[in-house]
Parts: C-alpha cells; sequence; structure tokens
C-alpha cells in the first residue's frame, strides 16, 4: 500500500504544481495501466487540493477549483505575501480534511435520509444567489450584463467538442486580464511571512464543513460555485478568509464524494468516478481510505510549504514583466495543445468579457457566471 500512497504523492504533486494537468485526467490514464488504482488516484487527487493554490498565487493560473482566489492571491502577492496566501489554503486544506475524516461516520449515517431534500433545492439557491451577487454591486445593470455574458460564453464552452473546455474558460476569465493588469503595477518583493490566524478564521473553516457538504451532494456544482454562494451569506468578508474557504472547500469536495460513493455508490467528483468504473467497489477498501487521507496530511502540508518556498526564490529571481510575458505564451500554449483553435477563440472571447469587472470595478465573482447559468439550466431540464 505505501508504494501506492508514495506515488499518488508525486502524481498529486504533479498536477498540483503544472498548470493544465489535471488529476481526472491522470485517474483515466491510471485506470488504464492498472486494474485496481483505487489508492492510487485517490491519494493524487487529495494531494492536489493542497498545491494547486500555488501556481494560482505565482503565476496567477487558476483551475476551476482556484479561481476565484486568484484575486486575494494576487493581493497578497502585490505586498510580498504570496508564500502567507498559499499557507492559508493549505491550512485550510489541512483542518477540512482532519475534520472531514472525523465526522465521516456520522455523514455515512445522515447522508441517504438527506440527499432527496438537499438536491431539488439547488436551483433556487443558486438563483437566489445570483440575485444577491448583482444587487450587491453599485452598477447593477452592468454586473447582470457581465454575469450573463460569461454564463452565455460558459454555456458555449461547456458545449462544444473540446476535452477541456474550462481551461481555455478560466484561463480568458481570470487569468490573462489579471495577469495583464498586475504587469503594470508595482509587485513588492516575496517574503517569507506567516498568517496570524484569528478566531473568526477557525469559525469559517468550522462553517464551510456543512455548506461544503450540502454542495458536494449536487452534480455540476462544485467548490468554486459553493464559495459564490458561501460568500453572499458572509457578514464580514476577508481575502485571509477567503483563501482558507478555497482551501476547505476543495478538500472538502475529495473526501464527501468518497462518502458518496460508499453509501450511495454515485461519484461527484472526476478522479472518485474513474474509482467507481473501474468496478472494483470495495467498501473495507474505500473505507480505509480515511485513514489515508490522515496520513496523508502531514507529507501534504510539508511538500505544500516547500513547493511555495521554491516558487518564491524562482519569483524574486525573475524579472516581472518577463515573468508575466512568460505565462501569457505558456497559458496560451496550454490551451492550444488540449483545446486546439476552438480553445483559442474561447480563450479572446473569455479574456475581453474578463477584462469588464476590472474596467468597471464590479466584483469579480460576477464572472462566476460561467458555470452557474449552465448549472442553473441543468438542474432546471
Amino acid at each position: 500500500m505505501i508504494e501506492w500512497v508514495i506515488g499518488g504523492l508525486i502524481l498529486g504533486t504533479i498536477t498540483g504544481l503544472m498548470p493544465g494537468i489535471h488529476p481526472n485526467l491522470i485517474a483515466v490514464v491510471l485506470a488504464g495501466i492498472f486494474t485496481d488504482s483505487t489508492i492510487l488516484i485517490f491519494t493524487t487527487a487529495v494531494t492536489h487540493t493542497f498545491l494547486n493554490s500555488i501556481p494560482t498565487t505565482y503565476l496567477s493560473i487558476p483551475d476551476a477549483e482556484t479561481a476565484l482566489s486568484l484575486h486575494p492571491s494576487q493581493e497578497y502577492a502585490k505586498k510580498g505575501r504570496a508564500h502567507e496566501a498559499v499557507i492559508l489554503t493549505i491550512i485550510g486544506s489541512l483542518i477540512a480534511l482532519v475534520l472531514m475524516v472525523i465526522l465521516s461516520p456520522l455523514l455515512l449515517k445522515i447522508i441517504k435520509p438527506l440527499f432527496k431534500t438537499i438536491s431539488t433545492a439547488i436551483p433556487s439557491l443558486l438563483i437566489l444567489t445570483a440575485t444577491f451577487l448583482i444587487i450587491r454591486q453599485k452598477s447593477k445593470l452592468m454586473a447582470a450584463g457581465i454575469f450573463l455574458l460569461s454564463g452565455l460564453l460558459g454555456i458555449i464552452a461547456l458545449n462544444t467538442t473540446i476535452s477541456e473546455p474550462l481551461t481555455p474558460l478560466f484561463t480568458g476569465l481570470f487569468a490573462i486580464p489579471s495577469i495583464i493588469i498586475s504587469s503594470n503595477e508595482k509587485t513588492s518583493k516575496q517574503k517569507l511571512t506567516g498568517p496570524k490566524l484569528t478566531k473568526g478564521s477557525f469559525k469559517t473553516i468550522l462553517k464551510s464543513l456543512p455548506f461544503g457538504s450540502f454542495f458536494s451532494f449536487l452534480p455540476a456544482v462544485g467548490p468554486a460555485q459553493a464559495i459564490v454562494v458561501q460568500q453572499q451569506f458572509t457578514k464580514k468578508k476577508s481575502k485571509k478568509d477567503f483563501l482558507i474557504l478555497t482551501g476547505c472547500l476543495n478538500t472538502i469536495n475529495i473526501i464527501f464524494s468518497l462518502i458518496m460513493l460508499i453509501e450511495l455508490n454515485k461519484a461527484r467528483n472526476g478522479a472518485i468516478a474513474v474509482i467507481r468504473d473501474q468496478g472494483f467497489i470495495n467498501i473495507p477498501q474505500l473505507s480505509s481510505l480515511f485513514y489515508i487521507s490522515l496520513i496523508l496530511t502531514l507529507p501534504c502540508t510539508l511538500i505544500g510549504i516547500g513547493s511555495s518556498r521554491l516558487f518564491l526564490k524562482l519569483k524574486n529571481k525573475i524579472n516581472p514583466k518577463t515573468l508575466n510575458n512568460s505565462i501569457i505564451c505558456l497559458l496560451i500554449i496550454i490551451v492550444f495543445l488540449l483545446s486546439s483553435t476552438k480553445g483559442i477563440l474561447i480563450l479572446i472571447i473569455a479574456s475581453v468579457i474578463g477584462y469588464l469587472p476590472y474596467r468597471y470595478n464590479i466584483s469579480k465573482t460576477t464572472l462566476m457566471g460561467s458555470l452557474m447559468i449552465p448549472t442553473i439550466i441543468n438542474y432546471l431540464h
């Protein structure tokens, strides 16, 4: 078993730190090579959630789970506190993982009776969230326009034949505009600063457990949408708590998906779906993954901290404009390799839409219409 855990740590580190390589893709490859790769796939997926904030923070390259944390991460990076931003997401992942494993016996007992009730509430909740999101903006008409435009592009992107539609979509909406804007802003030299946690930070983590579990019930609703909704019901919003929340919900999604597989034979996560589709649903083995999760907490945390230190040193050595231009070129290459010319077209349109919140001083969360509108339509149909 230990060799599978070590292998998963290595693969999860690769997927977490290298843009464009998703653990779901690795899971499919592993399933084609090994007869039963359950432990290897699961370990890869968990490790990934501890590390995928690093390219988001240092390189401004988000994925579907970390897109909304891009702006607060960059705010930290501008002040030379990128390492601190990464540590906050790791803390969120670490504490959420431990608490979810502790609560797993209770969750296994209550999941079946709750499933049908909760799944019917999501369209109304998302519509309510979208309304809150728009009416809280100064320019409500512009906010509604950006939300609808991103939603229309999301519908188009998700219905194309390209294999990774979220890559050009999120790269354009969040990464490219952010990099271009930051190129004209002064960034401090990165320092090894650590976060100062408050009682409010731990409250954020505790609140994320039921909230993240609630959303993990639902197909087509991931951590990004959960963050949008939870933020609408949070009175005091801070960048620190937002980053902790991102780490929490990212990891909760994996653990709760495992719980759903055990009790409902449903997969809420791509990697967990591959485990199910292998056809080796062994309940004792799946249950042992909870203990493996606890084993992963220390190495994942250490790898995350070490990787962040490495990225920090590299970022300080490279000229900011050279780095930004190189990242944009890298993103274009990744999009082309994964999504061909259709992906490049989506990238260009998404970049234009992604610039609008900066131009009109609108919250970047309005860009989550790209996932929320397709999700609402999916449920209404």
